[in-house]
């Protein structure tokens, strides 16, 4: 059972006394580093003693020492000592980090899944800015810091701080469906729906290339994967989408009973020289965590 957030505090502040005790071989020395009168400190660890129901300190001549109970919860209230630390070192360090980390990725990859992560970023990190570009062309390693990419990197100076894997499938909007209907297969779609798709989309999968060259009507093609997606959520036909991007979106449908499921994989790479840094290592970290809801 779960103590209360008062009873916690309580029993929390006995167990860093019985620490401060020990840390300074006597009461009174402890006392008088940590402010505290002799007496409130005697009555935390008499306190302590009788929830435990037994002594866990004996007095000797040049100081105090533990009994077999007390080295047990001394053992304790230093496993305490070092979790309260940890908090106020991510306290300092949230106010510590500041400056300019340069991000680069594809729009796609932009708002399908990186976007999510900053708000929660900002949140711990108020005062590190980040410079996001977007574009299907990578430039030179030394114009950014962090990189989101669809092809594996081979340039010496970047590490590869992860693999991912982003899945594909068919959408369209509820007003297409209600208009159009529902497509019974692959073939259904080549030759009586429309299609929307990303210019870039056939060079990538053969499958996809192949179903577009049989399409009847290819209603828009974009290099863009936002326009892309306002084209599908308008209802101008159906697209190909991240499946991490459509599925935040109410207003389309997956086609699951159309067995296309394409995969593209990408890389989160850093520039070793900047690898290290704390506020670089920190959004990596976020970045992550929203790759693995992907």
């Amino acid at each position: 059972m779960s103590l209360k957030i008062k009873e916690a505090i309580l029993r929390a502040r006995k167990m860093l006394c019985l620490e401060a005790v020990v840390r300074y071989g006597s009461i009174s020395k402890a006392a008088e580093k940590n402010n505290m009168k002799q007496s409130n400190l005697s009555v935390q660890i008499k306190q302590l003693e009788e929830e435990l129901g037994e002594p866990i300190v004996t007095r000797v001549y040049n100081g105090i020492k533990l009994t077999e109970a007390g080295r047990s919860l001394y053992s304790q209230s230093c496993d305490l000592l070092n979790v309260i630390n940890k908090i106020h070192d991510v306290n300092l360090k949230t106010f510590r980090l500041e400056g300019t980390i340069r991000l680069w990725t594809s729009d796609g990859l932009g708002i399908g899944y990186i976007a999510e992560c900053f708000q929660d970023f900002y949140a711990a990190y108020p005062k590190v800015k980040i410079d996001i570009s977007c574009s299907l062309d990578m430039p030179k390693s030394d114009q950014f810091d962090l990189a989101v990419v669809y092809k594996e990197p081979t340039d010496k100076f970047l590490k590869i701080a992860d693999k991912y894997n982003l899945e594909f499938n068919l959408y369209a909007s509820k007003n297409y469906l209600a208009h159009f209907g529902y497509p019974k297969n692959l073939t259904d779609i080549m030759q009586n729906h429309r299609l929307c798709t990303r210019e870039n989309y056939a060079g990538v999968w053969s499958k996809w290339a192949d179903i577009l060259a049989k399409t009847q009507n290819v209603a828009a093609v974009t290099n863009s994967s936002a326009m892309l997606l306002e084209l599908v959520k308008d209802g101008i036909g159906i697209g190909l989408l991240p499946k991490a991007t459509a599925e935040k979106e109410d207003s389309l449908l997956c086609l699951s009973k159309i067995k296309l499921n394409l995969h593209h994989e990408f890389w989160l790479v850093v520039r070793r020289e900047v690898k290290d840094v704390d506020k670089v290592k920190a959004l990596l970290d976020f970045i992550k965590n929203a790759s693995r809801r992907l």
